[in-house]
């Protein structure tokens, strides 16, 4: 009975088959591929166009892939393919039709394999229980540990930015009629309470104030970039320019670049830009952050009767101005304002702080990509699963970290190490796969994704070089295409910060381990 069904499907796989194509191509294949080559330019062209005019319309899930095999389809392959389909359903056909008739002693083969089935089953079953386990242990302690009431935060996000901006609007007031200092303008909320990862262990709320110039100044920003790399750090030049014809028919200003200094002087406009805030005529961070902290002091005193709490006032800093705001039922909590110069028209900015929080003063600043990564946050949330479990994830990693490094003054790896090999696996990673039963895998995941990270001493920056970037995030194409940026490059250089890196992470691990073994046993 086997060779029966055997022979006829040699026999249709002989009629049906499809002929063979030659290495020599005919003109008309030639012609048709020519033509899709040409079709397939004029797309990316286009692409290209709307990218540079920031027309985010193009979805990000079509990408030229698609495209070609979609094309290859159409063109090329369906007859091919039909041939194909006819062959299977044959097949399928005949093994329906050996099944009615086989003998009764196949039986016995029968109940093996039904057993070995049911064995199967069995594991499987097991397995998923302990996979079950380990997730409600994980969220049982992330609720114990780190969940935060999403209202209560989004309130408190909400009501921070509010203070921030009177506070601001107040520092405005209290600086002179014509003023020649830079002025503030609403702040950005930014880092985890913002995108959504903050826990109990976060330090502070933070937000990022833009800062421009003064009427008769521009700022210049400086970086290092050459084609095909970029830096994290850069300069801003302060230039003075022409006011003259300004002040002449308006009398709103005056012309720094044209008057001396003693006619400036004997009109008593109020302090300089130029001998304040700059050193060499580039904004000095330590000068610009000492100036804001003295300039909140005396804002908060015209505007504390708007507030039921107490402001404490800033603590000295040279990276940001942090504020401690302590309300009267005895909650407290800390606020972190970084300054910022926009560079153009982008949402990059040169600030007081950076991201790898490198210990850096004087007239350096820090590049900050902290509106993108917010920005990516949200594009994520807008298309993961409901209650994603990939911020869980960041919070309870989070967790661990601080409380094991609780005793070290300046830990090697930060929570933006953390956060940068999340973001990189949620590019990576089908955004399915972040269901909130996933919980326990893509921990595990982000745990593996930062120990090769840790072996290689190689971590990439996330946004910088990333091609794979999703459009509706706003970068400047020669950041976007510039050479990755390795954050753990440090670890190269000296072997006893690297041994300090992996100890530091092997707690954590060691940490997780312990969960997921309590819930085994």
């Amino acid at each position: 009975m086997v060779l029966g069904p055997f022979i006829f499907l040699v026999v249709a796989a002989l009629v049906y088959h499809p002929l063979m194509v030659s290495d020599h191509t005919d003109l008309a294949t030639q012609n048709r591929l020519l033509d899709h080559e040409k079709h397939m330019k004029q797309k990316m062209e286009l692409l290209q166009t709307e990218d540079d005019q920031q027309g985010w319309t193009w979805d990000p899930l079509e990408t030229p892939k698609d495209w070609i095999k979609t094309d290859q389809l159409m063109d090329d392959e369906t007859w091919e393919v039909w041939h194909y389909v006819r062959l299977i359903i044959l097949f399928l056909f005949m093994c329906y039709i050996y099944t009615l008739g086989k003998e009764p002693s196949d039986d016995a083969s029968t109940d093996t394999s039904s057993s070995t089935t049911t064995k199967d089953d069995d594991d499987t079953d097991m397995e998923s229980e302990t996979y079950g386990n380990r997730q409600k242990v994980l969220e049982d302690f992330y609720d114990r540990h780190t969940d935060l009431d999403t209202g209560d935060l989004t309130n408190m996000c909400d009501f921070v930015e509010s203070f921030v901006n009177d506070l601001l609007e107040a520092c405005q007031n209290v600086l002179p009629y014509q003023n020649t200092l830079p002025r503030l303008e609403n702040c950005i909320g930014v880092d985890s309470a913002f995108e959504g990862w903050h826990t109990h262990e976060s330090k502070a709320f933070t937000v990022l104030v833009p800062v421009v110039p003064p009427k008769g100044h521009s700022f210049q920003l400086e970086t290092s970039d050459s084609e095909g790399t970029s830096s994290k750090h850069g300069h801003i030049l302060v230039e003075m320019d022409c006011m003259c014809k300004r002040e002449r028919l308006l009398g709103d200003v005056v012309c720094f670049l044209h008057n001396s200094e003693e006619k400036l002087n004997e009109d008593k406009k109020g302090a300089f830009l130029m001998h304040v805030l700059c050193t060499s005529s580039h904004l000095d961070v330590d000068k610009t952050i000492h100036w804001f902290q003295s300039l909140v002091g005396k804002a908060w005193k015209n505007m504390c009767y708007k507030y039921n709490l107490d402001l404490l006032l800033p603590t000295p800093s040279n990276t940001s101005c942090k504020l401690k705001l302590a309300f009267r039922s005895g909650r407290t909590i800390s606020v972190d304002i970084i300054l910022g110069v926009q560079q153009g028209d982008s949402l990059v900015f040169l600030a007081t702080q950076g991201a790898e929080m490198d210990r850096l003063v004087g007239k350096v600043w820090h590049r900050t990509f902290a509106i993108q990564e917010l920005l990516f946050f949200e594009w994520v949330s807008q298309r993961a699963p409901e209650e994603s479990c990939h911020l869980k994830c960041l919070q309870i990693l989070i967790y661990l970290k601080e409380s094991t490094s609780s005793d070290r003054k300046n830990p090697v790896l930060t929570n933006y190490h953390y956060k940068t090999c999340l973001m990189h696996l949620l590019l990576f990673r089908p955004l399915s796969d972040w269901a909130p039963e996933d919980i326990a895998q893509r921990l595990q995941d982000v745990l593996l994704s930062m120990r090769i990270a840790l072996q290689e001493k190689c971590l990439h920056h996330f946004l910088i070089g990333n091609i794979s970037l999703p459009i509706q995030i706003p970068m400047p194409k020669t950041l976007r295409t510039a050479a990755p940026v390795n954050l753990l490059k440090h670890l190269e250089q000296d072997p006893n910060l690297h041994a300090e890196a992996m100890r530091e992470f092997v707690e954590v691990v060691e940490q997780v381990r312990a969960l997921v073994t309590d819930c085994e046993e």
